[in-house]
Order: C-alpha cells, then structure tokens, then sequence
C-alpha cells in the first residue's frame, strides 16, 4: 500500500514539473509585427478627374484593429516630365485625393509617398493606358445546379478596335431600394406626435455599397481585342437586393500586361483558396517599392488610365417570382391617447412608435415597433440618389 503511495505521490511531482517547465511556443511569424505599407488605386488621366489612393498597413495575427490606415504622408503624383501633383490626406482611414487634374496621357506617371516616419516609397513609370468604352450591360436568370436555384448573371460587353486593351478589370458601386415593414405618417419631437413630410419618410431607404471582388478579362488568346458576356456579379433567387429596384455602375480599367499578372495573383490568393486541390499562395509582386530600404517589401500596383463606366437598372417587376419576404415581427397594440392632448407621446416602453392615428370618438393610437417603422435599420439612407430613375 505504501510503495503505490510513493508511485502516487512520484508521478504527481513529475506531473507538476513538467507543467512549470511548459512555455507557449509563439512562432517568430505570429510574434513579429512588420507592418508592411500598402497602397491601392490609380492614377486617372480622364480630363479632369481626381486621382484617389487608399495608402494602409498590413496587420500582424496579433493585431485586433480593422485596418490601420496610414496617416499624414506626403503623396505626389509624378509625371514624367518633372511636373507633381499633391494629394491630399481625407483623414478618413487612409484615404489621399488630388484635386481635379487633366494630365497629358502622352506622358508616364508614378506615386511618390513619404510617410510620416521619414520613408520615401515609389512606384515605377507607368505609361497611361485609354480604356476603350463599355459596349453594354446585360443580365440574365439562368438554373444554378449548385445552388439548386434560379440566379441572376450581370455580364459586361467590350471591345477595342485599336487592339490596344487585350486586359481589363472592373469594379462596380451598387445601389438597391428597399423597404421598411410599415410605413407611418408620423414622428416624434419634443414628446408630441406630427405629421411628417415626404422628405421626413423613413419607409424608403437607398443603401450603396462597392464591389469586393476582383473581376478581371483578357481578349490575349482571340484574334480581335472582344470581352463577351464577361460575368461581373452573380444573385441567387429572393436576394433582398433584387425586392423593389437595384442599379450598378461599372467602372473599366484597361490594364498592361505586368498590372494584369498582379491582379490575376491576388485574385487567385483572395478568391481560389481553401481547397485540397485550389491554387496556391503565390508571392504578390507590384510595381511600388521602398527607397529608403530598397529591401523592406511593400504591396501595391500604381497604373496610370482613363476609365469607362456605364450604369445598368433591374427592377423586380422584371423578375417574376423574385421576394425576399423576410419574417416580420410587427406586434399591433392599440392604446388609448392621452385625454388632455390626443398628440401626446407617453407610452413607457421606448422600443415602441406610433404607427397609426385613429381619430376616435375616442382618439385612440395604433403602436408598434420602433425598428419596423424606419428603413434605416436594414443599413442606407432615405436621401434618394440624384441618379435614380
């Protein structure tokens, strides 16, 4: 009985020395916090246009920020012909913007950006490009065997005469109405109720959002310089975009050879990866650089182009069985209104609005809730776009 004590009593001591002697291991590449300068955008030689660079650090997997916007460096556009023009710091998470410039598309272009801790960055002359005009927009319903459902294709159509282009990318802003629950006539100020204005509506609500993926063609292996129903985004059926009316804009960028080839990495190292058989990581290699430590590396291609855009409008109508038809939850409460003043608002529970006025005999208030009132809980605003049709 002693001599399994003693075993008993040995082991735990062993146990506990190994539990002292144990370290986490943390990898030199999850420890090290090498914020490497990233910079994002073009220089825009269409007459008149403003040149806007979005200029960030990467994160380390030790960081808990979102982004980490480089702030108060100096950013010029070179031409070259000696001539710089300034950007200007927004303030708003890295964001630099020229004044509106008409630059000679005869000339080459770089980004030169001193950061605040005094080092000096450039990217290589880049030789302005002119984007050949989008032709056309169009969209279609097909069958989608994966997802079981019909979907929504919105395909661009391109070309070049010249022969000039060979490789384009896009991207686009959308735009998509949509609406509250239900829609009252009323608001609240200073605890009585009034009838709002049109402008005061909070039933329609426009949100905008960009586009985040890379979306990239190439006319190389044909004989004519043509993009044919090239796909540019993609719906499923009921998407709550597609419920009353959306609109698209798409922009065009022509891209040389070098641009396209960086762009095709990171698209196949954001968008290709996860699977046993997808591609790779590949090393992201641009056209920006560090001149201060030639060595240290920095992420980004600066290309210098004109740009085509053309917007495009779905309307539900056009799409027969498309609704989202969320799950409401709208509970209706009829309460009395206050007798010495019918507008008075004075009902406890703040998650409530008034939704309907019932003039009476006696005046009585139809409430619900606060959230299926005001569109501006699914995101967006209820200023309508100065393009909306």
């Amino acid at each position: 009985m002693r001599e399994a004590r003693a075993k008993y009593l040995l082991l735990l001591l062993m146990g506990l020395c190994v539990l002292r002697c144990r370290k986490p291991y943390e990898p030199p590449a999850i420890k090290a916090s090498n914020h490497i300068l990233a910079v994002d955008g073009f220089i825009n030689t269409e007459p008149f246009s403003v040149s806007t660079f979005t200029i960030t650090r990467s994160l380390s997997l030790s960081d808990t920020i979102p982004i980490l916007p480089e702030l108060n460096a100096q950013v010029m556009i070179q031409s070259s012909n000696g001539a710089s023009f300034p950007l200007v710091d927004t303030g708003v998470n890295g964001v630099y913007v020229s004044s509106p410039l008409t630059l000679d598309p005869g000339l080459q272009y770089r980004l030169a950006v001193n950061t605040s801790d005094g080092n000096k960055y450039l990217s290589d002359l880049a030789t302005a490009k002119a984007s050949p005009p989008i032709d056309s927009l169009t969209w279609e319903i097909a069958d989608d065997a994966n997802l079981g459902t019909e979907v929504l294709n919105i395909d661009v159509n391109a070309h070049d005469e010249t022969g000039n282009t060979r490789y384009y990318r896009w991207d686009y802003v959308e735009t998509w109405q949509h609406e509250a629950p239900m829609q009252t006539y009323w608001g609240l100020k200073n605890g009585l109720e009034y009838p709002i204005s049109p402008s005061e509506s909070t039933f329609d609500c426009w949100t905008t959002a960009s586009s985040n993926s890379i979306i990239l063609g190439s006319s190389i292996t044909l004989s004519a310089d043509v993009i044919s129903h090239a796909l540019v985004a993609s719906f499923a059926k009921n998407d709550p975009k597609m419920d009353i009316e959306y609109s698209m804009l798409i922009r065009q960028y022509p891209l040389d050879f070098n641009a396209y080839t960086y762009w095709l990495t990171i698209q196949k190292n954001s968008q290709s990866l996860g699977g046993l058989f997808d591609i790779q990581p590949s090393q992201i290699t641009g056209n920006f650089h560090s001149v201060t430590h030639p060595t240290d590396p920095a992420v980004g291609y600066v290309s210098a182009c004109s740009v085509q855009e053309s917007r495009m409008f779905i309307s539900n109508k056009s799409l027969p069985g498309w609704k989202s038809n969320p799950p409401l939850n709208c509970p209706i409460k009829i309460i009395a209104s206050d007798p010495s003043n019918s507008l008075i608002w004075n009902y406890p529970d703040t998650a409530y609005q008034l939704w309907y006025f019932v003039s009476g005999p006696p005046p009585v208030l139809k409430i619900t809730y606060k959230d299926c009132l005001d569109c501006r809980n699914q995101g967006g605003t209820i200023i309508k776009p100065p393009f909306w049709q």
